[in-house]
């Protein structure tokens, strides 16, 4: 998306936690400027998009290191080798990085639609619908990705000085009926030309990234029958099927941001040779070797599709849409529709619906497969097809398979560890969140386990 100096913000999120929201530049105007100049309303929703990309990816950088995805590369801190085995002690940069930024986000976009509100006269009903719908969507993700990352979260933190913590499922019914909020405004009034073409990161399509988001976590939800609908509003193919945000130079995309020095990564061997042998999706995101390895010894692959520092990063995989819809079928029971979707996504080569995305090229499955067989196939299918988007410790947590601290170089299976702790900077300044209200979560003892969901 439009961001001011992504590298060096992402980096500083991971490496030194909070950042004063009031800091006087063009992408954080002040509340009382926002809700008294239009200008800066639309100087804020910029400001949103690249805080939104910040939080995104320090959410899937953390994610892919506590599970099977990536590895410290050798001059990684020791924090991020810790990381990738499993430990993340209380006050590492790992474990309050996505919490300081995620609330970032979620402030600015707080902001935005209390501008949006406030000067609603002097703004064109298209562009404020357009504003507000962005506003609610990325929030709606941010404290979606909080609660993939921590096991109660602040929920109403607006102008409130010690927000409490809640639950994942009060955190679902917010994150839920924010994208309906969201998908009722643009469905009531639809985002103008100016909105589109001006405040808007080319290449987002606002309308699929709505209906991904509602598919996402009414799937988290177990709400089936929604995740079936959402899904089959996000388009299929042609331009709005892939939202990219976007990173003109001098900018950086995340993942390129840390492919080297002291928070650097890169993704897992066993990603690609844990595949199918006629599986082509590694070529979407590593190139292959045979020499490089980590920190303390992980067999590694470097980025190819993000070493480019200016290259685009998706929203989200289109092929994610499949996944929750094949899923959502299986578990209705529709097992031969569920599986016809399954081999859509097995069997997407090259030219396939037009979009550069992974491509896996594998033949259709031969035989009907079982329910159990069927959700096992969607997991192994999104293991290939989402990497790097975080969705890996989730399916870690969901399918009971978080298998604990795994000491490098051995190869860890799904998930390394259930929560990270509380981020240190709000238990300072919450009394909410200190260590005697709020403990960090116990991670399991004995694996494969399931992790405790309040």
């Amino acid at each position: 998306m439009r961001m001011i100096k992504q590298s060096a913000a992402l980096v500083a999120a991971i490496s030194l936690g909070a950042c004063n929201l009031d800091l006087q530049n063009p992408n954080s105007p002040t509340e009382a400027q926002v809700t008294t100049n239009v200008d800066g309303v639309i100087a804020l929703a910029t400001g949103l998009q690249s805080r939104f990309a910040t939080s995104y990816g320090n959410y899937a950088y953390t994610a892919g290191l506590v599970t099977d995805e990536f590895a410290a590369t050798s001059a990684a801190l020791i924090s991020i080798s810790d990381a990738e085995q499993g430990a993340v002690p209380s006050g590492t940069g790992i474990a309050d990085a996505v919490f300081n930024s995620v609330y970032r986000t979620v402030r600015t976009a707080d902001d935005l639609l209390a501008g949006a509100d406030a000067l609603a006269a002097g703004i064109d009903p298209g562009t404020r619908s357009g504003l507000k719908a962005l506003a609610w969507t990325l929030k709606a993700e941010a404290l979606g990705e909080a609660l993939q990352s921590y096991q109660k979260v602040p929920l109403q933190t607006y102008g409130v000085t010690a927000p409490t913590y809640e639950s994942r499922t009060a955190g679902l019914v917010v994150v839920r009926a924010l994208l309906d909020s969201a998908a009722a405004t643009v469905a009531a009034t639809a985002p103008s030309a100016f909105f589109n073409n001006s405040i808007l990161t080319p290449g987002v399509s606002l309308p699929n990234v709505i209906q991904l988001y509602r598919a996402r976590y009414a799937r988290m939800a177990n709400d089936q029958a929604t995740a079936l609908a959402a899904s089959n509003n996000v388009a299929r193919t042609g331009s709005a099927a892939l939202s990219v945000l976007t990173f003109p130079a001098p900018t950086v995309n995340p993942f390129a941001a840390v492919t080297g020095g002291t928070n650097g990564i890169a993704v897992r061997r066993s990603f690609r040779t844990s595949m199918l042998p006629q599986d082509q999706r590694f070529t979407y995101f590593v190139t292959p070797s045979s020499t490089l390895t980590g920190r303390v010894g992980a067999l590694l692959d470097p980025f190819s599709r993000w070493a480019n520092p200016q290259a685009p990063l998706p929203v989200y995989m289109p092929d994610e849409a499949l996944l929750i819809k094949a899923e959502a079928l299986a578990t209705q029971g529709n097992l031969v529709a569920s599986q016809a979707v399954l081999d859509s996504v097995r069997t997407d080569c090259t030219g396939g619906r037009g979009l550069d995305d992974p491509k896996a090229c594998l033949p259709a499955l031969t035989s009907a497969l079982t329910q159990p067989e069927l959700l096992a196939e969607i997991y192994t299918q999104r293991r290939y097809e989402l990497l790097g988007t975080g969705h890996r410790w989730e399916d870690s947590r969901r399918r009971g398979a978080i298998r604990g601290p795994t000491a490098a170089p051995a190869v860890p299976v799904q998930g390394q560890r259930c929560w990270l702790p509380y981020a240190v900077g709000d238990r300072n300044a919450n009394p909410n969140a200190t260590f005697a209200a709020l403990p960090d979560p116990t991670e399991p003892g004995t694996f494969p386990a399931s992790c405790q969901v309040q």
